[in-house]
């Protein structure tokens, strides 16, 4: 590292756009080395981290001195390194939704200087940083892109609920256009990750893409061999353990796929495609069967409660609404989309997962998940997230005498029914 870097590095001030399941712990892990302005629109949000509260997860920690949180945009001027960490979710008509990148770009914008530094961590597709997020820092700034300021793209990879892989343990990936933006870049996040160069940002960008969509493609085909069980009348958790004998099949379980990254991360891939003439194929199958799952459940389930002599109105238990186990995180949960199909079918259906958040599930949903199981019985319950607390929790205890335990997780010994 050149003396500059090495200077740089003690006197930089870094701005955070941005402050949630990204944005929040990529803050607290640089504070312990620079001073940090954390930036969000949303105000209610700073009263809570000034105060040490993390509603998104619903934790406590520590601030430090080193930290500012602000919603209002002038103290960025403050700043000569902004790092941009917000949400990139879909539309309904699953096209990319860039709106609140955009958006922040153009808040840092108006406060870029003059050999500033601009770093995306934010998901998008290849040529999107470099073509339109540029292009609005330049035009909003009335500056050069890489003559007066600099841009870099260094795509999350926080793994929200898992405290194994962390920032601090997983490598981040760094690019930049110049050899000088790049050794900022790396002078920067050295201080708390390993990191990797990438040889230019649209691989870097692509790279963060093909990350989650092979994951929903390796979960894609094991929820395809469960419905494929499904119909040979064969257990899929008999299968599969039989399978995972074999030292190279690759251990993947089927259930609902959700969540920030790899229920959206094909899509971006999939639009930016069409530019180039090319339409993805196993992409595409993957994203539909994985879309087909609550579907396929909610069917299943309602089969197995007629063999049963379950009534229509039967009163079934959802347990979790979280996208996946031990995590608040609700974003594109398909649960929501499981409890949908059994209400279709006449079920009456209530939904408990004691980490999230009721209130947003509420405001996310338009449904308020109850706040306890206490007295309460059901015919069917299902349990669709192996949190800690569903673990120490004996469901034989909430259900009628004639009912189905369905362990989508398989974790269940009691289960009457599994895949």
């Amino acid at each position: 590292m050149n003396s500059e870097a090495i200077r740089w590095c003690v006197l930089v001030k870094v701005a955070v756009i941005g402050l949630g399941y990204v944005g929040l712990p990529l803050l607290l892990a640089l504070s312990k080395f620079y001073k940090i302005i954390g930036f969000d629109i949303d105000a209610t949000r700073i009263r809570n981290l000034i105060k040490g509260f993390d509603n998104n997860t619903q934790a406590h920690f520590a601030p430090s001195q080193n930290i500012f949180f602000t919603s209002d945009s002038k103290y960025l001027l403050e700043a000569e390194v902004f790092i941009i960490a917000v949400p990139t979710p879909i539309y309904t008509n699953k096209t990319p939704d860039l709106s609140h990148l955009f958006k922040a770009t153009k808040i840092v914008a108006k406060n870029l200087k003059k050999n500033d530094l601009v770093i995306f961590e934010s998901t998008t597709y290849p040529f999107c940083t470099n073509l339109q997020c540029t292009k609005i820092l330049s035009d909003y700034s009335k500056l050069v892109a890489e003559k007066d300021f600099f841009v870099g793209y260094s795509p999350e990879r926080i793994n929200p609920g898992d405290d194994t892989h962390c920032l601090e343990n997983t490598t981040k990936i760094i690019a930049a256009n110049t050899p000088y933006a790049k050794e900022r870049m790396r002078a920067l996040y050295e201080q708390i990750t390993d990191v990797y160069i990438a040889p230019s940002i649209e691989v870097a960008e692509m790279a963060k893409l093909i990350e989650n969509a092979q994951r929903d493609l390796n979960i894609a085909f094991i929820n395809e061999v469960a419905i494929m069980c499904d119909r040979l009348n064969l257990s899929a958790t008999e299968v599969l353990k039989a399978a995972r004998t074999k030292w190279n099949f690759l251990d993947f379980a089927p259930g609902l796929v959700g969540g920030h990254c790899i229920s959206v991360d094909p899509y971006y891939l999939a639009f930016i495609m069409k530019d180039f003439s090319y339409k993805p194929k196993i992409l595409s199958m993957g994203r539909y069967v994985n879309n087909k799952m609550p579907s396929f459940l909610a069917k299943k389930i309602r089969n197995l409660s007629v063999e049963l002599g379950l009534g229509s109105e039967s009163q079934v238990l959802i347990l979790g609404l979280s996208f996946k186990e031990n995590c608040a995180d609700m974003r594109n949960s398909k649960v929501v989309d499981l409890r949908k199909k059994f209400k279709k079918q006449g079920f009456k259906v209530k939904v408990f997962d004691p980490l999230i958040d009721r209130s947003h599930a509420k405001k996310l949903f338009g449904f308020k998940p109850l706040k306890s199981l206490e007295s309460r019985k059901f015919d069917i319950v299902i349990l669709v997230n192996a949190h800690k607390e569903f673990l120490d929790l004996d469901i034989r205890s909430l259900v009628r005498e004639k009912h189905i335990v369905f362990d989508l997780k398989n974790i269940l010994s009691y289960a009457t029914h599994r895949l």
